[in-house]
C-alpha cells in the first residue's frame, strides 16, 4: 500500500515534468518554420489537426457529456480562447521577432504570474520569501529581454517578440490559474473541447493571413514541425497538465515551469544552432533562484 501511495504522489509531478520538456520543444519546433508558416495559419492547423486526432478517442465522453458542454458552453470557448488559441497566437507571432532561447527563457516567467493570479483568484496567501521570489523572476525577465543592456530599458527599445511572448505567457498563467473551476468534463471531454475551441478562435486569425498573401510553404520540414506540435505539446502534455494541475494545485504546478527552458534552450542550440548568450544564463539563474524561493515550504 506504501508504494502504491508513494506512485499516486509521484505520478502528478512525473506528468508536469513531461508536459514542461514537451512544451520546450514547441517554440523550437515553431521557430524552424516561423519563415515558411505564418503564425496564426501554424496556429489554425496545430489545433485543427489535434482535434481531428482526437476526436475518435474522446467520442464516447462527448456524448457522455453533451448536457455538460451545452450547460458550460461559454466558460469552455473561454478555457479554450485563453489556453489553446490565445497563449499559442501571441506566443507564435513573437517567434517572428525574438529567438526559441528567448522564448523558452521567458516562459519561466509563469510563476511571476500564477502567484498573483492565484493570490487574486484563490485567496492563496503569498508570503514574504514568495515576494522576494517574484522580485528575483521579474529581474531574470528583464535580464533576457533588455539582452543585458540597461541602456535598453532606459530607451524602451525592447524586442516586440518578447512581449509578446510575455503577454501569452500572462494567458497561459490565468488559464492554470482558472482551471480550478473548469466544468465537470470527464479529461478527454475537456482536452477536446478546449482543442477544438482553439481552432475555432484562431480560424478568422488564419482566414485575414491567407486574405492579406501570407502563404504557407508545404515541405518535408513543415510537415514534421507541424506533426510534433500536434502531438507533443497539443496532446500530450495538454492531458497531462490537465490532469496534474487539480492535483498539485496551480501554484505548485507553475513552479515546474523551469523546466522548458531546459529542454528549450538544449533543443534550439543543437538544433537551431541558436547562440546561448551570459545574459541568458544569468535571466534564468534569477528567474530560478525565484522559482525555488517561491516554492520552498
Amino acid at each position: 500500500m506504501s508504494d502504491s501511495r508513494a506512485q499516486r504522489r509521484t505520478l502528478p509531478y512525473l506528468l508536469l515534468i513531461v508536459s514542461t520538456a514537451s512544451w520546450g520543444g514547441n517554440w523550437v519546433a515553431a521557430r524552424a518554420i516561423t519563415l515558411d508558416v505564418p503564425p496564426f495559419t501554424l496556429v489554425f492547423w496545430r489545433w485543427a489537426l489535434a482535434s481531428a486526432l482526437l476526436a475518435p478517442f474522446a467520442a464516447a465522453r462527448l456524448r457522455e457529456d453533451a448536457a455538460l458542454i451545452r450547460r458550460h458552453w461559454r466558460a469552455l470557448a473561454a478555457f479554450g480562447a485563453l489556453g489553446t488559441a490565445g497563449f499559442t497566437m501571441l506566443g507564435y507571432w513573437g517567434l517572428r521577432y525574438t529567438t526559441a532561447v528567448n522564448a523558452a527563457l521567458l516562459n519561466t516567467s509563469l510563476a511571476l504570474f500564477v502567484v498573483p493570479l492565484s493570490w487574486i483568484f484563490l485567496k492563496l496567501t503569498v508570503s514574504r520569501r514568495q515576494l522576494a521570489g517574484l522580485v528575483l523572476s521579474f529581474a531574470g525577465v528583464i535580464a533576457i529581454i533588455s539582452a543585458g543592456d540597461l541602456r535598453v530599458l532606459l530607451a524602451l527599445s525592447l524586442n516586440r517578440g518578447d512581449l509578446l511572448i510575455l503577454a501569452g505567457a500572462l494567458l497561459w498563467a490565468l488559464y492554470t490559474v482558472l482551471l480550478k473551476w473548469r466544468p465537470p468534463l470527464q479529461a478527454l471531454s475537456f482536452l477536446f473541447v478546449s482543442v477544438f475551441a482553439g481552432a475555432v478562435v484562431s480560424l478568422p486569425f488564419c482566414a485575414w493571413e491567407i486574405w492579406a498573401g501570407q502563404t504557407m510553404t508545404v515541405s518535408p520540414k513543415t510537415i514534421a514541425a507541424i506533426a510534433y506540435l500536434v502531438i507533443f505539446p497539443s496532446l500530450v502534455a495538454y492531458v497531462c497538465w490537465n490532469h496534474a494541475v487539480p492535483l498539485v494545485g496551480p501554484n505548485v504546478a507553475g513552479f515546474f515551469y523551469p523546466v522548458i527552458p531546459v529542454f528549450g534552450t538544449l533543443f534550439a542550440v543543437l538544433l537551431l544552432g541558436e547562440q546561448l548568450h551570459l545574459y541568458h544564463l544569468a535571466g534564468f539563474a534569477l528567474v530560478a533562484g525565484g522559482v525555488i524561493l517561491t516554492s520552498r515550504r
